[in-house]
């Protein structure tokens, strides 16, 4: 029969079938990925961001891009070991330490509101930054009772019995439960009290304000202020129809073990182990535990964000939508999800959440849970070392969700698979970090950096064309290609190859016919040109009834595959 031609081309050109529909298993684009021609497309490399490292013999167990209020203030926070950094703003991003003694190598989750990044990290209790101080979230309320005594003029207090109670008011205006109260003063008419109060040792502390009970009362009311953290007197004046509003009785420092925060609208959202703590609306920093909700199946909360209106929280065996915006209304509700997270750094916002489960990667659309490839969730299986699964982490960007795991024998993420969520393609990257961060805000434009497993390094992700200078080696793995007639024995006489490159020049064409050991063929580009290349498989041609691709460069240049060709011919068939 006579030779014939079979092409794959990209999305700009008619050809029998693209090359992002040809079959190829979750690892077959390695350090590819399909741009919106539908070319294979090199990716990007990383480099190091910090100049000098941090320090040895611990991961990157956080990052953050802080935006305050106003994004042209910024900074960049990253958890290693005991200790919180801002990293510089110029070359070479030194590090300052802004919080230390912290609990060593613990998961650190951060949440911008307003002016302040709050931050936790399983341990320590919950942190609040505003570029200047690092605070705790919630104040003890004083340990001492004040004491008064009654001055027997100088006020309008009427005559009788009067207790007292102090708190401690912070920088931001949030306030402290009551101390205990005092002892009865007993005064005459218009009579004032000259109380004794005790400052605070915390360094966010401004002031006191003072609360009283009206004459015989048992309710404690605002009487005034003492507007520094020094002063230990009061004088109480004020008749009771001057007293001001009710102390707060749920202004409680919050559980100091909370593990993941999240924003949801004007509040704050706390998960201590299987119970959810929402905050105050706009007051953001008191966390009632009269209000906490408790999971439906009492499991610990393994990701916390917002979706829409609703909030999401997965546990391992499930997704429960936390409904309502305030305490009287909160309820949550059943996804009827077959599948929770079991990584709390792979739950991701991808419009709709996205998370590693025990069967691979899922999504969650706000009301049940799907997967978007068997294919790409069998391969995490089979490669996954599940006594480290839970140190996966993920990110969305440019379109993918790329999920970083350990794979093998490695006890720390080593591989990162993909699935672009645009044209449903998939791939994997040699990318092995322990957690992301994504600028997205300001003049920062569009970023990624990525965390070391293994120092206090970050690096910059998807930029440049080297790995850290190392060249990048990527592939087009094809499964056998039998052109549909699987029964039918064809010599295979040339492959063509379509590639923009700029200045790398080395192309190796490996290939298998049929269930044969691989071998290759050597091939010199043309730099800075877009050619095709024909690649002479030998004789008069190789006889199979399949041929395995597997075209590969490993360098530190750019290049494009544009479309692939075969020349062969068929063989009569066999049964004839």
């Amino acid at each position: 029969m006579p030779k014939q031609v079979w092409k794959a081309l990209n999305n700009l050109s008619p050809s029998q079938i693209k090359l992002k529909d040809l079959p190829r298993k979750p690892g077959g684009l390695h350090n590819l990925k399909l741009d919106e021609y539908g070319n294979l497309v090199k990716r990007k490399g990383y480099s190091k961001y910090n100049t000098t490292s941090i320090g040895a013999d611990h991961k990157i167990v956080g990052m953050h891009r802080f935006y305050k209020q106003n994004t042209s203030s910024k900074e960049f926070l990253v958890a290693w070991n005991t200790v919180i950094y801002k990293l510089a703003e110029t070359d070479p991003w030194g590090a300052t330490s802004i919080k230390s003694g912290l609990t060593a190598d613990s998961d650190t989750y951060f949440c911008d509101f307003l002016n302040h990044c709050y931050f936790l990290n399983g341990a320590d209790g919950v942190f609040k930054y505003n570029l200047t101080n690092v605070r705790t979230v919630g104040i003890t309320p004083p340990a001492a009772k004040p004491t008064g005594v009654a001055q027997g003029s100088g006020g309008s207090l009427g005559a009788g019995d009067y207790k007292f109670a102090y708190t401690y008011v912070d920088e931001d205006g949030y306030e402290s439960n009551l101390s205990p109260v005092s002892d009865a003063v007993t005064c005459v008419a218009d009579d004032s009290i000259e109380l004794t109060i005790v400052n605070s040792s915390d360094a966010k502390i401004t002031k006191r304000y003072i609360y009283r009970t009206s004459v015989g009362g048992a309710i404690y009311y605002y009487d005034g202020v003492v507007n520094d953290n020094t002063t230990t007197t009061y004088t109480s004046t004020i008749a009771d129809t001057a007293l001001g509003s009710e102390a707060a009785t749920d202004h409680t420092a919050p559980q100091s073990t909370s593990h993941l925060i999240a924003k949801r609208r004007n509040k704050l959202y706390l998960a201590y182990n299987d119970y959810l703590y929402p905050s105050h609306t706009s007051d953001v920093e008191y966390f009632p535990a009269s209000w906490r909700i408790r999971t439906g199946n009492s499991q610990k909360i393994m990701g916390l964000l917002e979706q829409l209106t609703a909030l999401p929280v997965a546990t391992e065996d499930s997704i429960e939508r936390l409904v309502g915006t305030d305490e009287d209304n909160f309820e949550f509700k059943n996804s009827h999800s077959t599948e929770g997270c079991v990584a709390m750094r792979s739950y991701v916002n991808c419009d709709n959440l996205v998370y590693l489960g025990f069967n691979g990667i899922n999504y969650f659309d706000g009301t049940t849970s799907g997967i978007f490839s068997k294919a790409v969730n069998e391969y995490i299986k089979t490669n996954i070392n599940g006594t480290y699964r839970h140190l996966s982490c993920a990110t969305y960007f440019d379109d993918k969700y790329m999920l970083c795991y350990p794979k093998g024998d490695s006890t720390v993420p080593s591989e990162t698979i993909w699935i672009d969520l645009k044209n449903k393609s998939y791939g994997v990257y040699d990318f092995a970090f322990s957690c992301f961060s994504v600028w997205d805000r300001g003049t920062d434009g569009l970023q990624l950096y990525g965390g070391s497993n293994t120092e206090g390094r970050v690096y910059k992700v998807l930029n440049g064309l080297e790995d850290d200078g190392s060249a990048i080696t990527a592939y087009d793995s094809i499964e056998p290609l039998d052109l549909g007639m699987p029964e039918r024995y064809k010599q295979w006489y040339d492959f063509y190859i379509k590639i923009k490159t700029t200045t790398g020049t080395a192309l190796r064409f490996y290939y298998t016919l049929d269930d044969n050991s691989e071998t290759y063929k050597d091939l010199t580009m043309t730099v800075n040109t877009t050619k095709w290349y024909r690649i002479r498989l030998g004789g008069g041609g190789q006889r199979a009834r399949a041929i395995k691709p597997r075209p590969y460069i490993s360098d530190k240049y750019d290049f494009t595959i544009m479309g692939y060709a075969i020349v062969f011919e068929l063989e009569p068939p066999e049964y004839a």
